[in-house]
C-alpha cells in the first residue's frame, strides 16, 4: 500500500484523455449537438469528485475496523451522485436550453471514473496485509 499515488495514475489519464479528446473534438462534438463545455466541466466535476472520494477511501483503509471502509464506499457514492443531481439542476435551471447529448456523456463519464475508482480500490484491498 506504499505507492498508492501511482494507482491514481489511470483515473487521471482518463481525465487528461477525455479532456484531451473533448477539445480536439469540438467540431464533431458539434456537429453531434453536444456542448463541449458542459463535457469539459462534467469531466473536471467528476474527476475531483473522483479525486476527494479517492482520498477519503484511502484514509479510512488505514482504520482497523472494516465497518469504516464501508460506510466511506456508501457514503461517497451517494456525495458524488448527490453533487452530480444538484450540478444537474442547477445546469437546467441556469440555461435556456438543455443539452441532452452532454448530459448523457457525463452520464457516461461518471460510469467510467466511478468503474476506475473500485478498480483502483479493490486492487488496494487485495494487496492488503490484513487480507493476505
Amino acid at each position: 500500500m506504499k505507492n498508492r499515488s501511482w494507482a491514481f495514475l489511470p483515473i487521471l489519464a482518463v481525465f487528461l484523455l477525455s479532456s484531451g479528446l473533448i477539445l480536439l473534438g469540438g467540431s464533431v462534438l458539434g456537429e453531434w449537438k453536444t456542448d463541449s463545455r458542459v463535457l469539459l466541466g462534467g469531466n473536471a466535476l467528476l474527476f475531483g469528485l473522483t479525486a476527494i472520494s479517492y482520498l477519503l477511501h484511502i484514509k479510512s483503509m488505514r482504520s482497523p475496523n472494516a465497518h469504516v471502509f464501508v460506510r466511506m464506499v456508501y457514503s461517497s457514492l451517494i456525495i458524488k451522485m448527490i453533487v452530480c443531481m444538484v450540478a444537474a439542476f442547477l445546469y437546467g435551471w441556469l440555461t435556456k436550453s438543455i443539452n441532452k447529448n452532454a448530459i448523457f456523456g457525463c452520464f457516461i463519464l461518471y460510469v467510467v471514473y466511478t468503474f476506475l475508482e473500485v478498480k483502483v480500490l479493490t486492487k488496494f484491498i487485495r494487496k492488503s496485509p490484513t487480507n493476505a
